[in-house]
């Protein structure tokens, strides 16, 4: 498959084809699920690359993009009002019809593809003995004292699933900040800013696919999976602002 990314105008009209056909309201992790079983052959190599952050591949982050554009055309109403819903206008709607009256624009990605059928990487060669080299890093130093305060507090128990892992070490659990720390999120390294994870909902948390309402319902937007109930303990209080601020930052 060639290297050039898809075009945004092919984007878009994947994105109305699949919102249209799902109804015309669907989540943004649903929404992108959808289009990626649909559409994943026809992405290239260059839409499959990360972006520079890493934190998700090219094709992921400029969909989103063309949302923003999608709503700037009136097609979409505005994440602001939608809350992580991608919801279709009558405009929106108007421009689906058109769509599927011609036909969705694969063609045009058919002409970008490599007449030859696609290889499966290569295993890279790797080192024996790999160098080392010498670095100089900054970093935000968290607190230990308050992530280990917030798992010992619940017993290093999922606060969503209830899991509690253990491991010849001991029990283990991850402390997951709701506000990150960094760049641009400035978020405080408090318990109320803290929730005692496992790994599994730590990630999946990280990266939106788990909100929270401020009456402590956890959404999973990455399955079919029934809400559930962030649980609290005595001594550890959740930051409703904080819970307010992951829900806003994941739905742009």
């Amino acid at each position: 498959m060639a290297s050039e990314l898809t075009p945004q105008q092919v984007l878009r009209e994947w994105l109305l084809t699949i919102l249209g056909e799902l109804g015309g309201s669907v989540r943004t992790a649903r929404a992108l699920k959808v289009m990626e079983q649909r559409y994943g052959a026809l992405l290239s190599e260059e839409d499959w690359a990360l972006t520079k952050r890493g934190d998700e591949s090219k094709w992921w982050n400029r969909t989103r993009f063309e949302r923003k554009n999608m709503e700037r055309a009136k097609l979409l109403v505005p994440a602001g009002e939608s809350r992580g819903i991608w919801t279709l206008t009558e405009a929106g709607w108007e421009e689906y019809r058109k769509i599927q009256k011609v036909g969705p624009a694969v063609e045009l990605v058919e002409e970008l593809k490599d007449p030859s059928p696609p290889q499966p990487p290569s295993e890279p060669a790797g080192q024996e003995s790999p160098s080392r080299a010498e670095v100089t890093t900054q970093r935000i130093i968290r607190s230990t004292a308050v992530t280990d305060y917030v798992k010992r507090i619940h017993d290093h128990t999922c606060q969503i699933c209830g899991i509690r892992l253990t491991t010849p070490k001991g029990a283990y659990s991850e402390a997951a900040h709701i506000r990150p720390l960094g760049h641009p999120h400035s978020g405080p390294d408090i318990a109320a800013n803290v929730l005692c994870l496992c790994p599994n909902h730590h990630v999946l948390f990280d990266f939106g696919m788990l909100s929270v309402s401020d009456d402590l319902i956890v959404t999973d937007h990455s399955s079919e999976i029934s809400p559930r109930h962030l649980r609290e303990a005595s001594g550890h209080l959740i930051g409703r602002d904080y819970l307010a601020y992951h829900r806003n930052h994941h739905s742009r």
